[in-house]
C-alpha cells in the first residue's frame, strides 16, 4: 500500500510539470521543423532504434531511448530526461528554465521565478518579490507596496501596506465582511462592515439599515435619509433641500425656487418671479441686523417682518466709506421710467436702501440710492431714477399710497390699496381693491381679460382664443392653431378637449382617477369613429362600417357591414347598398368565434375558408383541401399528401421516412435504413451490410459492418479495409500524393512526400525494415534501424553510416 501511494504522489507531482514546462514559442519553433529522406542522411550522422545524433551547420542534437533529447541550435540550448529533468537556455538573451522533478525555476530578464509544485511559489524581480504557500498564505512586496493574505482559499485575513513619498497607507480586510483603510495623513480613511456600515473618509457614509447616505467631497457635499435629501455643489454654486413630498428649497445662480406641498410655491429666475400662497400661512415676526462690506464700504443691514411678510421692511446704511465717494458697487446708468418684469438693482448693489412689502408682497416699494421701484400685483415692476425730471407723484414719499407717472407712451398709477393702473402703446392694465376685480387690454391680438379675486376667476377674449377659469375647479379655454381650432375644458377630475381642423373633428374627454374615456373621431377621408373606456370593465369602438365591443376583458364581439356600390351611368352616380350587419367574431372565454373560425382557447383553434380546413387541437395539426392535406402531431408524426406526391416521415426523417412521386418512391427509411433518392444525391442504406452513396461528381460504397469502403471523388480517393485496421489507402488526385498502409503500417506502409519525390516503404513503422527512394538517386534500406544501406546524392554508398 505504501508503494500504491508513492507511485501516485509521485505521478501527482511530476507529470503536470514534465508534460507541460516552461517554454517560449520562439525557442520551441526550431526544434519542430521536419526533417526526411536524404536532407536527413545529410544532417545525421548517426539514426538508429537507439539513438539519433544530428550534426550540421550550427545544429547539434541527441535523441536517446525515447527519454533523453539534448538540442543545441541557434536560438536555444535543450536538455531533458523524460519526466524527471528538463532545461532550456536562450542564447540571445537572460531567459531560462529548469525543472527538476516538480522543482522549477524560471529566470526571464531580471526576474526568478522558483516553485515547489503545487504547495510553494516564490519568486523577485529588480524591485519586488513574493511567496505563496498553497493552501496557507501568500505574501508579496516591492519599494511602495507589501501585501499579506491567508489561507488562499478561502480568504480569511489580507493586508496591503503601501508607501507613496512620505505617506504611508495600511488595507486590512478580515472574512470579506470587515475592512478598514489608514494612512499617515489622514488616519482611518475608510471603514466597511457588511452590510451595515460602509465609510470614507470626505468622501462618504453609508448606513444602509437607517437608509442614509452622506457625501462629503470638497465641491460637492450631499445628504440623504429616507424621504430627506441634501445636495449641495460649491463648484456650481448650486444647492437643493427636499423633504419629500411636503418641502423643496432649490438654489442655483439665476434661479431659484421654494415649494411646501399644496399650499406654497416661490419661483424666481433672471427674468421674472413668482409667489402663490393659498393659505396664507404665517410665521413669527422676525428682525435682523448686520453688518456687510464691498468695495471698502461698511453698511448696516436692517430687516423686520410681521407674520411672514404680511408687513416687511427692509433697509441698509453705509456707516463707513472707503474709497472713491463716487464709486459704487454696480453703477446703474440713468434711463426713463420704463417697466420691467424683474428688478434691475436691489439692496445689495446700493449704498443706500429702504424697502417696503405690504400684504406678503403684493404691494411693493423700494428705494436704492436714487433709483426706486414700485409694484401692485399683479402689475409689473414700474421703475425710475429720481436725479432724472421725469413727472413722477408719490404721496406720501417715505411710504407711498397714493403714486402718478404718465407720460405720451406710458402711464402707471396706484392708489393703494383702492386703485391700479398700467398702460403702455401696446396694453392697458386696470386693478381695483388690490385683486378683487382686474382689466387688461392688449393690441396684439385684441385680447380682452377680465379677472375677479385674482389669480382664481377669470375670463378672456381675442381674435386667437378665449377662456375662463375659476381655480383650482375649473379651466376652459379656446385656442387659434394654425389650422386647428381648440377648444379645452379642466377640471380636478376631468379632462375635456375637441379639435376642429379643416376635414376633420376629434373629440375627447376623460374622467379620473376612474379612468373613464370617451373619444369622437370625424374625418373627410375616413369613417367616424367613437371610444368609449370604462377601465377596466367596458371598452367599445363604433365606425360606420364595424363596432367592437368588450367586457371584463374576457366576453368580446364586433358587428361589421360591408358595402356593394352600384355602377354609375349618365343619369345618376354610384350609390351604396348597405348589406345585413354580420358578426365578425365572438369571444366568451374560452369560446372564440368568427365566421371561418372555433376555438376553445388554448385546446383548439380551427379555421375554415372556401374548401380549406385547419385544425389545432390537442396538439395535433390538420389541414386539408381539395388537392390534399396536411397532418402534424409535434412533428412524431408528419403526412402531407398533393396532387402528384405523398409524404409520411417522423422527426423531419430522422426516424422514418416515406416520400412518393407520381409513379415512383424517392425515398423510404427508418432510422438510417432505406432508400433516398434526391436530386443532388442517391443513397442506399443498409448499415453495416451495406452503404451505397452517388453523386454527381463522387461516390461512396461501404460493405459489411466497415469492412470495405470507398470514396472517390474529383480531389481525392480513399480506400478502407475493416475500418482501415486493415487496409488504408488514401491519394490526392491534384498533386499524385498517396499514403497506404497494412494494418496501420505494422505489416507494411508506403507514403509520399511532394518534395524531392520522396517515397518510404516498410514494416513496424520502419523499426522493421525500411526503404526510401528520392527522384535525385538517393536510397536508404535499413533493417530494425540496426543495419542500413545508403547511397547518397553524390553517389556515396554507406553501409551502417561508414562509406565503402
Amino acid at each position: 500500500m505504501k508503494f500504491y501511494r508513492f507511485v501516485l504522489v509521485f505521478l501527482f507531482i511530476t507529470f503536470p510539470l514534465g508534460i507541460f514546462p516552461k517554454t517560449w514559442p520562439d525557442l520551441e519553433a526550431e526544434k519542430e521543423i521536419k526533417v526526411y529522406g536524404s536532407e536527413r542522411s545529410a544532417k545525421f550522422t548517426a539514426s538508429n532504434i537507439f539513438y539519433d545524433v544530428e550534426n550540421w551547420t550550427n545544429h547539434y542534437s541527441v535523441r536517446a531511448f525515447g527519454f533523453y533529447r539534448y538540442y543545441d541550435y541557434p536560438k536555444a540550448k535543450t536538455k531533458s530526461l523524460f519526466p524527471f529533468y528538463y532545461h532550456i537556455q536562450s542564447k540571445s538573451d537572460n531567459r531560462e528554465y529548469k525543472r527538476i522533478l516538480n522543482i522549477n525555476i524560471t529566470k526571464e530578464r531580471d526576474a526568478i521565478d522558483q516553485s515547489f509544485y503545487p504547495f510553494v511559489f516564490w519568486g523577485k524581480d529588480s524591485n519586488k518579490s513574493y511567496l505563496t504557500t498553497i493552501p496557507f498564505f501568500f505574501s508579496s512586496s516591492s519599494g511602495t507596496n507589501n501585501k499579506f493574505g491567508f489561507p488562499v482559499i478561502p480568504l480569511l485575513y489580507y493586508q496591503n501596506r503601501e508607501t507613496s513619498g512620505e505617506n504611508k497607507n495600511i488595507y486590512f480586510r478580515l472574512l470579506t465582511f470587515l475592512h478598514f483603510e489608514t494612512n499617515e495623513n489622514q488616519g482611518l480613511h475608510e471603514f466597511s462592515l457588511f452590510p451595515f456600515v460602509y465609510y470614507s473618509k470626505n468622501n462618504y457614509l453609508f448606513l444602509p439599515i437607517l437608509l442614509y447616505y452622506q457625501n462629503q467631497r470638497s465641491n460637492e457635499n450631499e445628504y440623504w435619509m429616507g424621504p430627506i435629501y441634501y445636495a449641495n455643489n460649491k463648484a456650481k454654486e448650486e444647492n437643493l433641500f427636499v423633504a419629500f413630498p411636503i418641502f423643496g428649497r432649490y438654489r442655483k445662480p439665476g434661479k431659484e425656487i421654494d415649494f411646501i406641498f399644496p399650499v406654497y410655491l416661490n419661483y424666481a429666475n433672471e427674468e421674472e418671479d413668482y409667489h402663490i400662497n393659498l393659505l396664507w400661512y404665517t410665521k413669527t415676526n422676525s428682525a435682523n441686523v448686520n453688518f456687510a462690506a464691498n468695495d471698502g464700504n461698511v453698511y448696516l443691514d436692517f430687516d423686520f417682518g410681521v407674520l411672514y411678510n404680511l408687513f416687511g421692511y427692509s433697509q441698509r446704511t453705509k456707516v463707513l466709506s472707503g474709497g472713491s465717494l463716487s464709486k459704487k458697487t454696480n453703477p446703474i446708468e440713468l434711463n426713463d421710467p420704463k417697466l420691467v418684469k424683474k428688478r434691475e438693482f436691489n439692496r445689495d448693489n446700493s449704498d443706500s436702501f429702504i424697502g417696503y412689502q405690504l400684504l406678503f408682497g403684493i404691494f411693493s416699494y423700494e428705494r436704492a440710492d436714487s433709483k426706486r421701484h414700485i409694484r401692485l400685483l399683479p402689475l409689473a415692476w414700474f421703475t425710475w431714477d429720481e436725479a432724472s425730471n421725469d413727472n413722477v407723484v408719490l404721496l406720501p414719499p417715505f411710504f407711498p399710497i397714493w403714486f402718478s407717472y404718465q407720460a405720451d407712451d406710458l402711464e402707471y398709477k396706484i392708489l393703494f390699496p383702492l386703485y391700479g393702473k398700467q398702460k403702455d402703446k401696446d396694453s392697458e392694465f386696470r386693478a381695483y381693491l388690490l385683486n378683487v376685480y382686474l382689466t387688461e387690454e392688449v393690441k396684439e391680438n385684441n385680447r380682452k381679460e377680465s379677472s375677479y379675486f385674482w389669480p382664481f376667476v377669470n375670463t378672456y377674449e381675442s381674435d386667437v382664443g378665449s377662456g375662463h377659469r375659476i381655480l383650482p375647479f375649473y379651466v376652459h379655454k379656446k385656442e387659434i392653431k394654425e389650422k386647428y381650432k381648440i377648444n379645452s375644458t379642466y377640471t380636478l377630475f376631468s379632462i375635456y378637449q375637441q379639435t376642429t381642423g379643416v376635414s376633420s373633428t376629434r373629440t375627447e374627454f376623460l374622467f379620473w382617477p376612474l379612468w373613464l374615456s370617451y373619444e369622437d373621431r370625424q374625418s373627410s377621408q375616413s369613417e367616424r369613429e367613437h371610444t368609449v373606456w370604462i377601465t377596466p370593465f367596458f371598452y367599445r369602438n363604433a365606425r360606420e362600417s364595424r363596432t367592437r365591443t368588450n367586457v371584463l376583458w374576457f366576453i368580446d364581439w364586433e358587428w361589421y357591414q360591408e358595402r356593394d356600390i352600384t355602377f354609375k351611368t349618365k343619369t345618376k352616380p354610384a350609390i351604396p347598398i348597405e348589406q345585413d350587419k354580420k358578426l365578425s367574431h365572438l369571444l366568451i372565454f374560452p369560446f372564440y368565434k368568427t365566421n371561418t373560425s372555433f376555438s376553445v382557447i388554448p385546446l383548439s383553434f380551427n379555421d375554415w375558408s372556401g374548401e380549406d380546413f385547419a385544425t389545432f387541437t390537442l396538439l395535433n395539426y390538420y389541414r386539408w383541401n381539395r388537392k390534399g392535406h396536411y397532418y402534424n402531431f409535434l412533428y412524431l408524426m408528419e403526412s402531407e399528401n398533393t396532387d402528384d406526391s405523398y409524404r409520411f416521415r417522423s422527426l423531419g426523417g430522422l426516424l422514418w421516412g416515406f416520400d412518393k412521386g407520381k409513379s415512383e418512391i424517392n425515398r423510404i427509411t427508418f432510422l438510417w435504413l432505406g432508400y433516398d433518392d434526391r436530386s443532388y444525391k442517391t443513397t442506399i442504406n443498409f448499415f453495416p451490410i451495406l452503404r451505397v452513396a452517388d453523386a454527381d461528381k463522387e461516390k461512396s460504397r461501404l460493405y459489411g459492418p466497415f469492412f470495405y469502403y470507398l470514396f472517390d471523388s474529383e480531389e481525392e480517393k480513399t480506400e478502407l479495409l475493416l475500418a482501415g485496421l486493415g487496409y488504408y489507402h488514401n491519394k490526392t488526385k491534384s498533386d499524385n500524393q498517396y499514403s497506404t498502409y497494412v494494418l496501420l503500417g505494422a505489416l507494411y506502409q508506403e507514403k509520399t512526400e511532394i518534395e524531392r519525390g520522396y517515397i518510404k516503404r516498410g514494416s513496424l513503422w520502419g523499426w522493421l525494415w525500411e526503404y526510401q527512394t528520392e527522384d535525385n538517386g538517393y536510397e536508404k534500406f535499413s533493417i530494425l534501424k540496426l543495419f542500413s544501406y545508403t547511397k547518397e546524392v553524390d553517389g556515396t554508398k554507406k553501409i551502417m553510416g561508414i562509406s565503402i
